[in-house]
């Protein structure tokens, strides 16, 4: 009986730090990230001033650009993929570098570069 008692205790501990442990590294992309530009397909790169950025929080994704508003996005993640939806269409995002003061990410307009 106590050796059941026994696996039982660490099952749920070791159900409780795997779930910690995950919630910590999605959380890692939680946050306002200032877009400072954006590389497209050819190599071409558009350095952005003061006033463009993404917002990430658990369920949404606000990108603001000066100049052209504000769009909010529900999104899922999956690992490195981030799968945005806007009216019916899916957009995918995939993370290609994450550290923590600096982002990239593919779009489909083009690769972010995101600090903080």
């Amino acid at each position: 009986m106590a050796q059941i008692k026994n696996m039982v205790a660490l099952t749920l501990f070791a159900l409780v730090l795997s779930s910690c442990s995950n919630a910590s590294e999605s959380d890692d992309i939680f946050g306002r990230w200032v877009m400072t530009e954006v590389v497209y397909d050819d190599g071409s790169v558009n350095q952005l001033g003061s006033g463009n950025f993404v917002d990430i929080n658990a369920d949404t994704i606000t990108e603001v650009i000066k100049d052209h508003g504000s769009r909010q996005y529900p999104y899922t993640k999956q690992d490195k993929v981030l799968t945005l939806t806007a009216d019916d269409e899916k957009i995918t995002w995939q993370i290609l570098s994450e550290a923590a003061h600096r982002i990239e990410i593919a779009t489909p307009i083009g690769t972010y570069v995101l600090t903080r």
